[in-house]
């Protein structure tokens, strides 16, 4: 018992969890967004409801009295909602990045208080580097999904696209582009990531994070988009020792997803094989540079060493 009592409290090292604790502490942050999303969706619906039940006082008359005509109404007002998917998406993160934040500034403070040794921070200039990275494999990785037809394999993929892309430009921007890589990112790395990595070890957490990353994304093209994604996410956490890391090359992304949307970019390309065969093959090649400058960023810790266990 004392020695267990000691190995809780050595320096450097976390206290030990329960199985029950630690299934908390990685899949907690996980639960939580998804209850908040879960909250404010069915806070948007009511909302949507009553403005439209009211607006339609006859055609809702009419669906308590026909079975045929509820299905009609019901159908309508799902149409509606997806409207405001990208809304919805915003209005959740915007919840879920102030509650995140707290477990995370909570969990950096928990380090500091056991003295566990963290990855060092890349400096501010070397996010250049991230940039070009995200933007090169974001731009190969959707072309190759383009090129290999991908989107026909999951019908909900385009009925998803079609509701995301349907909200104003600057909604898509400020939505999917800014709040929700931020949410997403504090949620899967600076939580879920770094979490896990006290247990299993940077390599492993990197794996398991972005297979849960992909299936949140919820039809085959996204979750095969996100799972590739989340591995450079998480790589990325871990070579700059910050959550900051990952959220600008998820903005990266997204934002270039937008505007190649936008202005049919993508659509363009595809209409010679040669030219996005080119454009895939060059993005690629560059984010293969970039990945082999920030593979040489040092983000051990002071003083470490490979026979030693970092935690």
């Amino acid at each position: 018992i004392m020695d267990n009592q000691n190995n809780q409290q050595r320096p450097g090292h976390m206290p030990r969890l329960s199985y029950g604790q630690r299934f908390w502490r990685i899949w907690g942050p996980f639960i939580i967004e998804w209850g908040i999303q879960i909250a404010v969706s069915m806070a948007a619906a009511v909302v949507v409801m009553y403005q439209y039940m009211n607006a339609h006082t006859k055609e809702v008359v009419a669906a308590y009295e026909n079975q045929a005509a509820m299905m009609q109404f019901a159908t309508k007002l799902m149409n509606i909602m997806q409207k405001y998917t990208t809304i919805i998406s915003g209005a959740t993160a915007l919840v879920v990045i102030p509650v995140m934040l707290f477990l995370y500034h909570r969990d950096r403070n928990r380090e500091k208080y056991y003295g566990v040794a963290t990855n060092k921070k890349a400096p501010l200039w070397k996010y250049v580097l991230v940039v070009v990275f995200a933007g090169g494999a974001s731009l190969a990785l959707n072309n190759l999904i383009l090129i290999g037809n991908l989107s026909a394999l999951s019908a909900t993929y385009e009925t998803t696209a079609t509701s995301m892309y349907s909200a104003p430009f600057a909604v898509q921007i400020v939505c999917l582009a800014i709040l929700s890589p931020i949410a997403e990112e504090l949620v899967f790395r600076g939580l879920m990531f770094r979490r896990m990595r006290e247990d299993t070890g940077a390599k492993l957490a990197i794996i398991y994070t972005s297979v849960v990353f992909g299936i949140f994304h919820g039809n085959f093209v996204q979750m095969l988009y996100g799972f590739l994604m989340g591995l450079m996410f998480a790589w990325l956490c871990e070579k700059y020792g910050s959550v900051l890391a990952p959220i600008v090359a998820h903005v990266t992304a997204n934002l270039l997803a937008l505007f190649a949307t936008k202005y049919q970019v993508f659509d363009r390309m595809m209409a010679d094989i040669r030219v996005i065969g080119m454009v895939t093959v060059g993005a690629a090649t560059i984010a293969a540079i970039i990945y082999l400058q920030i593979k040489q960023i040092d983000e051990k810790p002071t003083g470490y060493s490979e026979n030693k266990e970092i935690s």
